[in-house]
């Protein structure tokens, strides 16, 4: 089954922000990033822009510990799904990928709604376990907010386990 890594919004200002768990996020997503391309998945980086996530800005940029390599696709959103018209399901398509493997941040937002459109759209789909991470959960506590987005998707919508797992299937 043909895999690609989808690395959402993992960009500057929100980084900075200092979400819930960046340090150790940043160097899973590091370490993610080198296994993935060492297994010869695809790679496949997602960037938001709205207001505070003005395009063309350093904010905008996607963060320089995950930076893309010139071969790797960047796909640009405005709405919470990497999917709502940006071409990511017709590229998809065209290379025959199957299986989703998602790492990134807005687990509560761009995260869970990718995570529930790629389910729908028939990809198989994996999420990193803590390979996630938020600068928003309301009153939760962020951890819990994780833990229970991470719970929902493992019982109906995704793998969740360590990278190493999802790629021997």
């Amino acid at each position: 089954m043909k895999s690609a890594l989808l690395v959402i919004d993992i960009q500057h200002l929100p980084v900075e922000g200092k979400p819930y768990g960046i340090e150790n996020r940043l160097r899973l997503w590091q370490d993610s990033l080198a296994q993935a391309r060492k297994a010869g998945l695809e790679v496949i980086h997602v960037r938001h822009h709205d207001q505070e996530l003005v395009k063309g800005t350093a904010d905008w940029e996607i963060h320089s510990t995950v930076a893309p390599l010139a071969s790797e696709k960047i796909f640009d959103k405005t709405f919470n799904s990497a999917f709502k018209e940006t071409g990511l399901h017709a590229y998809l398509q065209e290379k025959g990928i199957e299986q989703l493997i998602i790492m990134g941040m807005a687990t509560n937002f761009c995260i869970d709604t990718t995570i529930k459109v790629a389910f729908e759209l028939g990809y198989k789909v994996a999420v990193i376990r803590d390979g996630t991470t938020t600068g928003y959960s309301g009153k939760l506590d962020v951890k819990d907010l994780i833990d229970h987005y991470q719970n929902i998707w493992s019982w109906n919508f995704a793998q969740v386990d360590t990278l190493e797992n999802i790629i021997r299937g």
